[in-house]
């Protein structure tokens, strides 16, 4: 290490207060009633626009993360259940109450799914605190703002959608004329990730009906209940039944059904890039579109001429928030020499400052991670890189008690061929490395599989705009942590997939081209 080390410090997990006590378990007491009813109901599966039983009997446990206790149960879809929904969804489709609908009253259906979603957002955001650790405050910003923010931008496509206009020259008296028609791929299969759900249901759903598709939404089984609450609110802002189907199940049975079904013209996935090659693969006899946003391994570049207390707080913000369980989290961080010992204390100083806590309590910066397994394998990556004679700066073991939970963690002295800084861990943890030159931080930032996002922190308006013209990544924030934008698209290249959610381009993935010829 060409720098001095910053001395070795532990996190000694710093919890909120619930109920008078230290705790780690959330209080579903305080749960709001709107959520405590639905919690309370049979949960069945979304099927033509009614709540339906599975074809077979097997349930699958939702478990409250921040104490591994079971709070609900959901359906274990079948693949009869799949093919029910693909044919409602395909009978919806080729209807002509569908396909006759004018843009404009698609357009009026969104808007009222936004406001739905904008009036239950509590109810979304408590379902996510519970079903996967999500911190409310963080839930909060999604269901209240994001969330509804994307489905007013995709409200106003329906009537944008247009081709184009083009003068035919052939030999011969004839005067040709040529144009594009843009139409609906067909029936789409949304197969959701577990970090974040209902967010991620709405990015595809409110896509694919902008651009008169029907959809058949399939969550992950480690996170079901807020892509289960939209099949209410979907029926209520006035969609004709089929349009929109939820079903709950496993992946190796209701998510291959879909990927694989002959009736399914697009598949649009977000999770890992193991389960992304998967599905391409159970996509190919039936050579359906395909739109994968997979995982990443994000670099954070500091450079010596950063506002240098701003960097280290976003650092913080990008790879901490949701305990580091988003698939931009910026888990490499790469500080240029002359600053590197000053940016890591400020990054010590704000992980081991964060408060973990229960996902329900508002005061929680880090809630704990989705299951007992991701837990396993994240302390797992750390304690391999201890061994492969990496420092722990902080952090570095889980946290004894109830629920996953694992404090903020930084890791230092480690070499770039080391799997903690090559292998996504999905969990607040980051490597931090050093950099000479501006080749050297791009050398480093591209040297992995992954490509979906990376963060560049500098004054210096040509070192950023060298930065952005030349990392291999989908997406760049500058002086910023990355918060998705409805107008803007989201995606990757390399090993984090292909395709684009939100944003016009995202739109286009819902759509084929038709070219016409005519004589006048």
């Amino acid at each position: 290490m060409k720098n001095g080390p910053v001395s070795q410090a532990s996190h000694e997990g710093r919890f909120t207060e619930t109920s008078g006590q230290t705790g780690f378990a959330n209080d579903l007491r305080c749960l709001s009633p709107q959520t405590r009813r639905f919690l309370d109901r049979p949960l069945g599966l979304f099927i033509g626009g009614a709540w339906v039983q599975s074809d077979g009997a097997d349930r699958i446990a939702v478990i409250d993360p921040t104490s591994g206790q079971c709070i609900a149960e959901v359906p274990a879809a079948s693949a009869k259940d799949v093919d029910r929904a693909v044919n409602s969804a395909s009978a919806t489709f080729h209807s002509t109450a569908w396909r006759g609908m004018r843009p404009v009253e698609r357009e009026r259906m969104l808007v009222r799914l936004a406001d739905l979603v904008e009036a239950h957002a509590t109810l979304l955001a408590e379902l996510e605190a519970i079903d996967v650790g999500m911190p409310l405050r963080f839930a909060d910003e999604i269901y209240q703002l994001l969330a509804v923010d994307v489905l007013r931008y995709m409200a106003g496509m329906p009537t944008k959608i247009k081709g184009e206009i083009s003068d035919v020259s052939l030999p011969g008296p004839d005067r040709l004329i040529g144009y594009t028609l843009r139409e609906p791929v067909g029936v789409v299969g949304a197969i959701l990730p577990w970090n974040s759900p209902g967010d991620a249901a709405i990015w595809k759903v409110a896509a694919a009906l902008a651009a008169g598709c029907t959809v058949v939404v399939k969550p992950s089984e480690m996170a079901c209940l807020t892509a289960l609450a939209l099949g209410d609110l979907v029926a209520e802002a006035g969609f004709p039944p089929g349009a929109v189907n939820i079903i709950t199940g496993t992946g190796a049975v209701a998510g291959h059904a879909l990927a694989s079904h002959p009736g399914v013209q697009k598949i649009g996935f977000t999770g890992s890039t193991q389960t992304g090659r998967l599905i391409q693969a159970a996509a190919i006899p039936t050579l359906k579109k395909v739109h994968l946003e997979l995982g990443g391994k994000s670099p954070a570049l500091v450079f010596a001429d950063a506002d240098l207390p701003a960097a280290a707080k976003g650092v913080a913000e990008a790879i901490y928030s949701y305990s580091g369980q988003l698939c931009v989290a910026g888990s490499r961080l790469y500080v240029q020499d002359a600053v590197y010992d000053e940016v890591t204390a400020l990054l010590v100083e704000r992980s081991n400052a964060l408060l973990l806590g229960p996902s329900l309590s508002r005061e929680t910066d880090i809630g704990p991670l989705v299951r007992k397994s991701h837990l396993d394998k994240v302390a797992g990556c750390v304690d391999r890189a201890r061994d492969d004679g990496a420092t722990i700066l902080c952090g570095g073991a889980p946290i004894d008690g109830p629920g996953y939970y694992y404090p903020p963690t930084v890791i230092a002295d480690v070499r770039q061929d080391m799997a903690c800084v090559q292998d996504e861990i999905f969990g607040p943890v980051i490597t931090v490395s050093h950099f000479s030159t501006p080749e050297e931080a791009l050398t480093l930032a591209n040297d992995t599989t992954y490509g979906l996002a990376a963060y560049v922190w500098s004054s210096n308006i040509s070192t950023i705009h060298d930065m952005v013209g030349q990392l291999r990544c989908g997406k760049v924030a500058v002086n910023s942590t990355a918060p998705p934008i409805p107008s803007l698209p989201e995606g990757g290249t390399k090993g984090s997939g292909y395709g684009r959610d939100l944003g016009l381009e995202g739109l286009n993935y819902y759509l084929e081209t038709k070219s016409v010829l005519m004589r006048v």
